[in-house]
């Protein structure tokens, strides 16, 4: 699955079951900033299947990896950036 660095994707039946759980609505994109907050509460919440049709833990674990890229390619663009202009 090929990632978008600044957002976090979600199939059609993580997102409901993520509505179900913490009576928010959730798209197929959401923003990092976003699901680093959700994973919290996620981790928090009992296993429910109608919350959590793939399993809560592969659930969290998916968004997590997803939080990882997203913030890798963050300091990287930022690495860059201080290496272009080192004054500023």
């Amino acid at each position: 699955m090929n990632y978008i660095a600044d957002h976090i994707t979600l199939s059609s039946q993580a997102a409901e079951g993520l509505e179900l759980a913490l009576d928010q609505d959730f798209g197929r994109v959401e923003s990092p900033e976003r699901m680093a907050w959700i994973v919290l509460l996620l981790k928090l919440l009992p296993e429910k299947p109608e919350w959590f049709p793939r399993g809560k833990w592969g659930t969290i674990q998916h968004i997590e990896g997803q939080l990882a890229l997203c913030a890798e390619a963050n300091v990287l663009e930022m690495i860059g950036e201080n290496h272009e202009n080192p004054g500023d």
